[in-house]
């Protein structure tokens, strides 16, 4: 019995030590991989680990949807941080429709951002 017990420690100590879990870096998800006058630019479904290590042509080339939000609300903007995970609903009008400015990214305003988690990279 103490055999066994001390084997699943054992086991238990590996996992956590040597990354037997898949590390949140790895999930994939949206990004916010940068912010600029009340903008938020994220890459859709990637992972973080991916997204930090891609420039702007590489996520071109690799046909990783990107997508502009303009944020109205100041006091959100100013607390979403780069590298945050979000899903993004555009904002509509009564018809359910909204609008997507024709640029590269596309532009679309913003109307709920849920945010999946609260990482801040330094230095971005």
């Amino acid at each position: 019995m103490k055999k066994l017990v001390l084997g699943v420690a054992l086991a238990i100590f590996v996992c956590v030590f040597a990354g037997c879990s898949s590390s949140s870096d790895d999930k994939k998800g949206n990004y916010i991989i940068a912010k600029e006058e009340q903008k938020i630019l994220v890459a859709k479904d990637i992972s973080w680990k991916d997204a930090e290590s891609m420039d702007f042509e590489t996520f071109k080339k690799n046909d990783i949807e990107l997508i502009n939000y303009i944020v109205e609300d100041t006091l959100l903007y100013n607390e979403l941080a780069i590298g945050e995970s979000v899903n993004v609903t555009p904002k509509t009008n009564d018809n359910g429709e909204y609008v997507v400015m024709q640029s590269y990214p596309p532009q679309i305003i913003a109307g709920k951002i849920e945010r999946q988690n609260t990482r801040q990279i330094i230095g971005h």
